[in-house]
């Protein structure tokens, strides 16, 4: 089987680096309001085009939505873009159930990526 073609990255693995890491969430604001990982920035999936430009390309990104599967189409148009970008396996989901920090309901405008 070939190796993906975006690097991956576990919850556990995450939580160890995320403090000084850039983690964006690419779900939807319903989704991000109902629960999100401490520290993550809100960057739905339609917007990472217009908002690529923006980012820096001499960090790495973690990507992050529920279980993985936005977050790898966010990973994959990135790094076409020449980003180093890192999808987060099993997501949101699996960072709440790891018992991680999360917060829910209504967010800040510094959790969302600008």
């Amino acid at each position: 089987m070939d190796k993906p073609l975006v690097k991956e990255i576990t919850v556990e693995e995450l939580k160890e680096v995320a403090d000084e890491s850039i983690v964006i969430d690419v779900r939807e604001e319903y989704e991000f309001i109902e629960v999100r990982a401490i520290g993550v920035k809100l960057l739905p999936l339609e917007q990472i085009p217009d908002a690529a430009s923006s980012l820096p390309k001499e960090k790495q990104i973690f990507i992050i939505c529920a279980s993985g599967n936005r977050s790898m189409v966010a990973c994959e148009y990135l790094n076409s873009k020449g980003f180093d970008a890192v999808n987060v396996i099993g997501g949101t989901i699996a960072w709440n159930a790891a018992g991680y920090p999360v917060s829910r309901g209504s967010f800040e405008a510094t959790e969302v990526l600008q």
